[in-house]
């Protein structure tokens, strides 16, 4: 049985984002991956207390600037290839509001990134490829927030097509 649950996702500006989403198309079609929108995952509930838009109206943020730590892989399918972040007071505050916003505890965002690849393939190759991307830049901000419908541990491309985006809001600066 699959269950349904809440993503919140912070979702890279302008130009960084057309630069993510250029890199995971080029990579999904090279290795017939999914295609996805590129977002940091700040967490998921299954809770339905109130409606995403709602809880989304609740937020008062800015943008938020992230420092890319490195390019790096791992052996889960929705971290295949990632770009990591520092995890800053600004994340860890809006991370806060939103599980105010939910009424759920708060926790650490662990290991804030963005993923380019969702694919299971060898160690060897992972680590090819995150050592062949050079990012353009050193800093990235983060100006959206989305609440995502998905099935709760994401592990294959049908999977991945069925996500929903059912609420959005831009963080103003």
């Amino acid at each position: 049985m699959t269950k349904r649950v809440t993503v919140y996702w912070l979702t890279p500006a302008e130009p960084e984002r057309e630069l993510f989403r250029e890199i995971i198309r080029i990579l999904a079609n090279q290795f017939d991956g999914p295609r996805f929108e590129p977002h940091l995952t700040l967490f998921a509930t299954a809770a339905a207390r109130q409606s995403s838009r709602k809880i989304l109206e609740q937020i008062d943020a800015k943008p938020i600037r992230l420092r890319v730590r490195e390019i790096a892989f791992s052996s889960k399918f929705t971290k295949t290839l990632f770009v990591r972040f520092v995890r800053t007071p600004a994340l860890d505050d809006l991370k806060a509001k939103l599980r105010l916003a939910t009424k759920l505890p708060a926790g650490v965002l662990r290991d804030p990134h963005v993923s380019l690849l969702y694919k299971r393939m060898p160690i060897s190759a992972k680590k090819d490829l995150a050592s062949a991307i050079q990012l353009p830049f050193t800093e990235v901000d983060f100006n959206l927030i989305r609440a995502v419908r998905c099935i709760s541990s994401t592990q294959t491309c049908a999977d991945v097509a069925g996500w929903r985006v059912v609420a959005t809001k831009s963080l103003s600066g």
